[in-house]
């Protein structure tokens, strides 16, 4: 049995809720790390199925898990904010209850982090279909060159509109850097305070670097191939830009007093995205509900809105179209295997 030391080298701070079907994948991930001198922080967010028994169940098998309960469901961030406090690692890294790494994923941000003398070091991610149980694709060029990231490149990639940007990325962190300048993700966010929390990491003064191994495998909550929702990902709160509003007007706001140029215009770009998602979904359930002058006006009265439109009629497009394709193939190998 693995046992735990007093100041282990790294925690992964682990934040579940009603996460009981994915747990067991991402807690086998963390016990296999070739990095041994870990704790593993789970956090239970106040969850209604198994997830803290399953948790419990892994820590009897291994001295290195901690188990902790919040008393009701507070979001990600509370979880977070909590593990900080608990945490006793010399690093911090999270890892998001449906997700995994790869086994060597510490060893290798370590080293990079030492070589580079950083704060922060963070690596590719693979985009991981849960319902066919396999990767889709990277977040970024696996062949790109290691390199450091600066405030600069968060706010140039800060799209929330596109594929990848760096609120996906899940950064290792220093603990000591986190307590010195009381880093903490903002408590009401429930989207994107990843990427609030790095900025903040950033506007403090640290310094971070990034490798292209995909050794983080991110669980989509919406298959690609599968056009599935995972067992974690389909909740009302991934559509709440309502409150990604709220926190983006939060954090505009903090940024203007301290006079961060860069970040006040990166906020302002994601409120106008937050704006118009959040008059295009409202266009989706008037629609859904049948009533299709509210989703006509939603969507005439707002330009916005109509990128956002166009870039799903594409994107259906396409996928019909790989999707026929798909099935002439398959139809000509049975051909030629008759």
């Amino acid at each position: 049995m693995s046992t735990l030391s007093p100041n282990p080298k790294v925690t992964i701070a682990i934040p579940v809720y009603n996460s009981a079907a994915t747990l067991p994948r991402c807690l086998e991930s963390a016990m296999a790390q070739s990095v041994r001198d870990i704790e593993i922080l789970v956090v239970d967010d106040g969850s209604s199925d198994a997830s803290a028994t399953v948790a419990a169940e892994f820590a009897r098998r291994d001295q290195r898990i901690r188990l902790l309960r919040m008393p009701t469901n507070g979001g990600k961030s509370r979880a977070m904010n909590r593990m900080t406090d608990e945490a006793r690692g010399e690093w911090f890294a999270v890892l998001d209850a449906d997700d995994a790494y790869l086994p060597q994923r510490l060893e290798r941000l370590l080293g990079a982090a030492d070589a580079a003398e950083v704060e922060m070091v963070a690596d590719n991610i693979t985009y991981f279909d849960a319902g066919v149980g396999c990767a889709v694709q990277t977040a970024f060029d696996p062949t790109a060159p290691m390199r450091f990231v600066t405030k600069r490149d968060l706010a140039a990639n800060s799209n929330s509109f596109a594929t990848f940007d760096f609120g996906i990325l899940k950064p290792m962190m220093r603990r000591e850097f986190l307590l010195q300048h009381r880093l903490r993700y903002h408590a009401d966010s429930v989207l994107s305070e990843d990427f609030y929390y790095l900025m903040n990491f950033f506007v403090a003064g640290g310094r971070g670097y990034i490798i292209s191994e995909p050794l983080y495998q991110w669980t989509m909550p919406f298959g690609a191939i599968s056009r599935r929702w995972t067992e974690t990902g389909n909740g009302a709160w991934r559509y709440d830009y309502r409150n990604a509003l709220r926190a983006n007007q939060h954090f505009l706001a903090d940024m203007t007093r301290r006079g961060e140029t860069e970040m006040v215009t990166m906020l302002r770009a994601r409120e106008r995205q937050y704006i118009s998602m959040i008059h295009y979904i409202d266009a989706q359930r008037a629609a859904a509900d049948r009533r299709f002058v509210a989703a006509a006006l939603n969507i005439g009265l707002h330009p916005s809105t109509y990128g956002v439109l166009a870039n799903r009629i594409v994107g259906r497009v396409m996928r019909t179209v790989r999707q026929k394709i798909g099935r002439t193939q398959r139809l000509a190998t049975q051909g030629l295997s008759q």
